[in-house]
């Protein structure tokens, strides 16, 4: 019971920052690689605030202040590249903050990461942070529905299609670009104020390169831009990566089989999905 509960927490923590990321890079067609870049700048400013005052509530305004400054630095760079230069330098991004956090020791504690973090008021129990994970997740889905179903939706998907014609008609890039990473940025801050809480530890082996491989997969097997399908892909993939832990292997074989299995299906989806991540721009 406590396993499936375990699993269930972890699909609500996925939901937000991954549906966010879907926004940007589903629907929106960015080549964006900067999510967990954004989930460690905001998990960091919020978790050593709270080491210095003790107070969640001004910890998490740090960490979703940190959050949506670098969502509009990833905007105005997406608004002044093309896709393969922007995709370049949001990974260059997540490596240079991924690398300040590991060597700034005196601050981060590096590779240690920071221990014992504590939980808020209410949420001790594992049935209750379950609870409370999967109502915000349903929250959220409600939200990102109505998002996708909203002029910002329609206007992210025909700046994808055709951004000349797009502009042509009126629509204002900067306000949808800078919105759509805004709510990728907010995604990522509900995620990462309860993720450390949950496992206790803010750790940068967290916010690795693998954990975007993690989210390109969720979101491409589940259809870019679809936020049904990418909550079905977020609960299979989920429960598979927990599931994969019984498998009778050596444990220091499960992390790379784990790597080598998602590699192998996201090749599939990319294969099979490759008109909707790589649409063909209209001529008329």
């Amino acid at each position: 019971m406590n396993y499936l509960l375990h699993i269930l927490t972890m699909i609500g923590l996925s939901i937000p920052n991954i549906l966010g990321y879907n926004l940007i890079f589903g629907r929106g067609k960015f080549l964006h690689f900067g999510p967990i870049a954004t989930s460690l700048f905001s998990s960091y400013a919020m978790f050593l605030t709270l080491r210095e005052t003790g107070n969640y509530l001004s910890a998490f305004f740090v960490g979703l202040l940190a959050s949506l400054l670098l969502s509009s630095f990833f905007a105005w760079l997406a608004l002044r590249l093309e896709s393969d230069a922007l995709g370049i330098l949001t990974i260059a991004m997540h490596l240079a903050l991924l690398s300040v956090v590991l060597n700034w020791s005196s601050l981060t504690r590096g590779a240690l990461g920071l221990p014992q973090i504590p939980r808020i008021t209410g949420m001790l129990s594992l049935p209750v942070f379950a609870s409370v994970s999967i109502v915000i997740a349903l929250l959220w889905i409600f939200f990102m529905v109505r998002v996708h179903r909203s002029w910002l939706g329609r206007e992210l998907s025909a700046l994808a299609e055709n951004r000349a014609h797009a502009e042509a008609l009126g629509i204002n890039r900067a306000r949808v670009t800078l919105s759509a990473f805004l709510i990728g940025g907010l995604g990522a801050t509900i995620t990462n104020t309860l993720y450390p809480q949950y496992i206790g530890l803010l750790h940068p082996n967290d916010y690795q390169f693998s954990n975007l491989i993690f989210f390109i997969l969720c979101v491409v097997a589940g259809g870019p831009g679809s936020v049904r399908g990418v909550v079905i892909s977020i609960v299979l993939l989920t429960s598979l990566q927990e599931l994969i832990r019984f498998l009778p292997l050596p444990l220091g074989l499960i992390g790379p089989m784990r790597l080598l299995f998602f590699g192998l299906i996201l090749i599939i989806a990319v294969y099979i999905r490759r008109k909707e991540i790589f649409p063909m721009q209209r001529s008329v």
